[in-house]
């Protein structure tokens, strides 16, 4: 807040006692000396009473199933929200943040449901006997193993099944 008479702006957050408050010629300075469990950006952004400016760092961090992106939710359908606490881990890219949260779901397909980019690979349904393509039928369970091809799904992912009979009902 600002060294001034409460009520007189936005910021102001009364006047300062010069003995005993630190003060700071900037926001900045005042959120890295004094408030380091927030992220600076925000804390500077809401310390001039410009949160609504602020858009987050964009970086990526673990949401509910998969990472998502520290900027508004309204922006972009990977977003997850703003991130005040800097406990939080932020990470460059989805599949770093995959890498560190999600180890029980394939990288590739953690990273591609976090960035909303078709993952060109095949999974499993084990029930129906046979192989789809993700870019084509996403699968709903991020558990399935993921193969480069139809062949390797059908001989990995439904291995009971004949080769052909697996190509035949992924409609290979």
């Amino acid at each position: 807040v600002t060294d001034c008479e409460t009520g007189a702006g936005e910021t102001c957050g009364g006047l300062a006692n010069s003995i005993s408050d630190d003060l700071f010629s900037d926001p900045r300075s005042c959120c890295e000396s004094k408030m380091e469990w927030t992220f600076t950006d925000f804390c500077e952004a809401k310390s001039l009473a410009n949160e609504e400016c602020y858009a987050g760092s964009g970086e990526y961090y673990r949401g509910d199933k998969v990472c998502v992106r520290d900027c508004h939710t309204s922006s972009h359908a990977t977003c997850g929200g703003i991130i005040e606490g800097s406990w939080v881990d932020l990470f460059d890219t989805p599949e770093a943040c995959c890498d560190a949260h999600f180890m029980w779901i394939e990288n590739e397909l953690c990273a591609g449901r976090s960035s909303l980019t078709a993952v060109e690979k095949y999974w499993a349904d084990k029930t129906l006997g046979k192989c789809f393509k993700d870019s084509d039928t996403p699968t709903k369970d991020l558990s399935v193993s993921i193969y480069d091809t139809v062949e390797a799904c059908c001989s990995d992912g439904i291995y009971w099944m004949s080769k052909e009979d697996c190509y035949a009902a992924s409609d290979v």
